[in-house]
């Protein structure tokens, strides 16, 4: 029996990819530069600006953002609800609509993003769920789309650990 991938408690997709980084500030700071939705296209190389927000607590939870994007030279749009809002810990997200296909190729298409101490700040770590939706999508997943979003995802963390690190240095002592 082969070992299955771990599922998360508000992820119904299986966990296709996990990545992490270190980023030189504390994780609350990092959280919070990563829930607010103003700043997602200042870290985030795929996302062009937050088109729309709509609905949720000040925490951010159940708030669904439409996200301006480009992928792979293609422009279009992303819809993802925020179903996890642990304050300085952990956020999770469903993709609930796209222009580019994936609803009707991947099930259950999600992420996961905690964020703990480290020796010098916060460890980020990204975690990705779905299931292809038919074999088609589950060969094209294991020959192309698994590699692409590592990618992504790691430009990502790479982005968001710049621009945390750039701001915490930058932000006024008391």
């Amino acid at each position: 029996m082969r070992d299955e991938p771990m599922q998360h408690e508000n992820m119904r997709g299986r966990k296709q990819l996990d990545r992490h980084r270190s980023v030189e500030a504390p994780p609350e700071f990092v959280y919070e530069l990563f829930m607010d939705n103003s700043e997602l296209h200042n870290w985030a190389p795929p996302v062009n600006k937050v088109l729309d927000e709509v609905g949720g607590d000040e925490s951010g939870l159940r708030r669904t953002r439409t996200c301006d994007v480009t992928m792979q030279g293609r422009r279009g749009t992303m819809v993802e609800q925020c179903v996890e809002a642990r304050a300085g810990s952990r956020a999770s997200f469903l993709v609930v609509d796209d222009s580019f296909g994936f609803h009707r190729m991947l099930d259950d298409y999600g992420f996961t993003v905690s964020f703990a101490e480290a020796a010098h700040g916060a460890r980020v770590r990204i975690e990705t769920f779905y299931t292809p939706a038919n074999l088609v999508a589950a060969a094209m997943n294991v020959l192309v789309m698994r590699r692409r979003l590592r990618r992504v995802v790691d430009e990502m963390l790479a982005g968001l650990q710049h621009l945390a690190e750039q701001r915490y240095r930058s932000r006024p002592r008391a």
